[in-house]
Parts: structure tokens; sequence; C-alpha cells
């Protein structure tokens, strides 16, 4: 693992807001070993430290810089604040690539409270996804709890935290199965006006709650729970694509436009009270492909030079 870069990433979000005894609290570790890390004064190995660190974060080797005046981000963050602030469920139905989860692990790693909960869904049953949403939240689970007790534990667990304004990040949410979609109405019905909730998943999601509507029980009431809006990301202009390449190692502008120039475009109408369209990347995925070409290619000249 990168140490240099994930103590990188934690410095990057500390200095944008985030308090180091949360990002702490998150990766379970002590104050003081979050500070040694940081500082390279921590005395024993630091593999396994480094290790859960970057988990607690969801920190990935070349993960990319996150640039917050990005649309799509932009878009994110207001649903955030949307469903927090108005203790709504809100969700956001967009495409692969299209910029979803590393905004939301952002958002998650900036709040510098315990009111923001955030799980990646995998195609879990009931069962395992009430099982990791409670230890996500920081509960005990035991194997004897069956599905409401760990319905009730994740219910107590929010609802103790209304004073925070709680929120809940679930996603790829579209991976999970029918069963633990709907244990999302009993969450809603028991959390309601004391916690919100983001839900975001692929362009899948919302098609199929909507096929399945009337079809299979439960998924009228899901659809209801979203007030039957869904939130689709519109991308990276051309302004938004060159300050991502910038913020990630591309030395020049001029680099940076020729990306902006392969990158496959569509035009989008930002605004319904505006019928001007503007191009939209909305691939983020094949971009950072594209800035990790350029910076290999520029790490490689820079080394030749100095031979």
């Amino acid at each position: 693992m990168d140490k240099e870069a994930l103590k990188q990433y934690i410095e990057n979000l500390i200095a944008r807001g985030s308090k180091p005894s949360e990002l702490a609290r998150r990766c379970g570790v002590s104050d003081a070993a979050m500070s040694q890390f940081r500082s390279g004064k921590y005395g024993a190995n630091d593999d396994n430290l480094a290790v859960r660190i970057a988990t607690g974060l969801y920190f990935y080797e070349n993960s990319r810089n996150v640039v917050d005046t990005v649309t799509s981000y932009r878009q994110v963050k207001r649903a955030f604040e949307v469903a927090r602030g108005k203790s709504k469920w809100v969700c956001v139905s967009s495409r692969s690539g299209s910029g979803k989860t590393q905004s939301l692990i952002d958002l998650y790693n900036l709040c510098g409270d315990k009111g923001v909960v955030y799980i990646k869904c995998r195609k879990w049953s009931s069962r395992k996804f009430l099982t990791k949403l409670a230890q996500a939240m920081g509960e005990n689970v035991t194997r004897y709890m069956d599905n409401d007790s760990l319905l009730d534990l994740c219910i107590a667990h929010m609802n103790s935290l209304s004073s925070y304004k709680p929120v809940l990040l679930i996603d790829d949410a579209g991976k999970l199965t029918h069963s633990a979609m709907c244990t999302l109405i009993p969450l809603y019905d028991d959390t309601l006006g004391r916690m919100g909730c983001l839900v975001a998943g692929t362009e899948t999601l919302e098609r199929n709650i909507r096929r399945y509507v009337g079809r299979i029980e439960g998924y009228d009431e899901i659809d209801g729970r979203f007030g039957r809006n869904y939130i689709t990301l519109l991308g990276a202009t051309k302004k938004d694509v060159i300050a991502i390449c910038m913020a990630n190692g591309v030395q020049d502008r001029e680099t940076a436009e020729e990306i902006w120039g392969k990158l496959p475009k569509v035009k989008k109408q930002p605004r319904e009270d505006d019928p001007r369209q503007v191009l939209f990347a909305d691939d983020l995925r094949e971009l950072s492909g594209m800035i990790d070409n350029v910076v290999i290619r520029q790490e490689i000249s820079n080394g030749g030079a100095g031979l």
C-alpha cells in the first residue's frame, strides 16, 4: 500500500474540514494512533494500521483527487444536503462511472460527526444487508439475531442520533435482492422525520423499481418513499474535466483540453427553465483512465530525461 498517498488523502480531508478524531473513530483506531500515523511516528510496524485506516475511509490506491466544483459532485452534494437537512429519502439513479461512489465517500469522510453512515452494497439478502448495515453503524451483531432484531437495532441506532440530523448513504443499492430492498420500507416508516437517506445506484435501480411497481409486492411502496422521483447525474463539462485533469497530475491545460476532445460527450439541458444545452462527459471512469495514461507518460518522459 502507498502509505504516503494515504497520509496525503487524510491531510486533504482535514484541510477541507474533516476532524481527525472523527476520522479515527470511523477507522476504529485511537486519536493517538491516527496522529502518529499521520506524522510517521507510529512506533510499531504500521502496515496493519494503514490497512485499517484505508478500509475505514474507503481509500484505494490510485484514487483520484476529488474536485468539488464538478457538476455531478455538486448534484450529489445537494441531494445529500436535502436528505440530511429535511430528513428526506432521495434516490440517485445514474449510469456507472458518473461519479456517485466517489462523491458519496468524499461527503461521508468530510462530515465531522457520527450522524452519517455509509454502506456500499453487494448482491445481499435481507439478513446480510441488515447485518452489514448494523455493523456500519458500529453496532455489535450476534448470529442469534433474526431479521426483525437486526432491523430494530438499526432503527434504534438512527433514532438515537436524531439530534444530529442523521443520514444513511446506501451505495450500489441496485445490487440488493428483492428481500433486502423491502427492508427499506420499515426502515423509512420507523425513522420518519428523524433520519434522511440517500440511495444511489446505476440506471437499472430506477428502471427495476418502476418496472416492478404493481407487479411485485413492495415496489410501489419503495417508489413512493422516493417520491417517485429519481436524480440522474449530468456528468462533467469541459471546465470540470480540465479542473479534474489539473488536480490529478496533468501538467498543462493543452493536454487537459486534448483529453476533453477525446471523451465521448452528450448534449444535455442542465436546467428545466433554460432551453440551452451543454456538452457533458458522463463517464468519469473513462476520464480517470485517460488521466492515468497521461501521468504515466509524463513520469516515464521525466525519468528518461534524467538519465
